[in-house]
């Protein structure tokens, strides 16, 4: 999505970039996923069901308090076993993809106006992001 987007408009992306419900990954970072979840419980909508809606990292240390018992209880990464190995190590570096991501926004005046199938980022090989 270009710009600010609303909740509304978050869960309709990630539900036209995945309209297979089995197609879901088993993790989908974002930084209000506070608000996605609390969006989607409002909503009633159980789409994302299997799918773990924590945030990154330093957004939770940094930008949500402790007193919002929603996030804590739904969006804290500490939450989810799966993220991190069995030495308490992060096996997903959430916040290095946030910084991919800032690095890809200065290139947003070029692919603007690039159809979706002209877009593909690669890296050693490895597609990380095809549009």
């Amino acid at each position: 999505m270009f710009g600010a987007e609303p909740i509304s408009g978050v869960k309709d992306f990630l539900k036209s970039s995945y309209p297979v419900q089995l197609e879901l990954p088993d993790v989908i970072f974002n930084d209000n996923n506070c608000r996605l979840q609390a969006h989607l419980q409002a909503q009633k909508d159980d789409y994302f069901r299997y799918v773990m809606l924590p945030i990154d990292v330093f957004h939770f240390i940094s930008k949500h308090k402790e007193p919002d018992e929603f996030c804590q209880k739904h969006c804290n990464p500490a939450l989810f076993e799966e993220l991190a190995d069995e030495d308490g190590n992060w096996v997903f570096n959430s916040s290095i993809s946030q910084q991919v991501n800032v690095w890809i926004g200065g290139y947003r005046s070029v692919v603007r106006d690039m159809l979706a199938h002209d877009l593909q980022v690669s890296v050693g090989g490895e597609t990380l992001v095809e549009i």
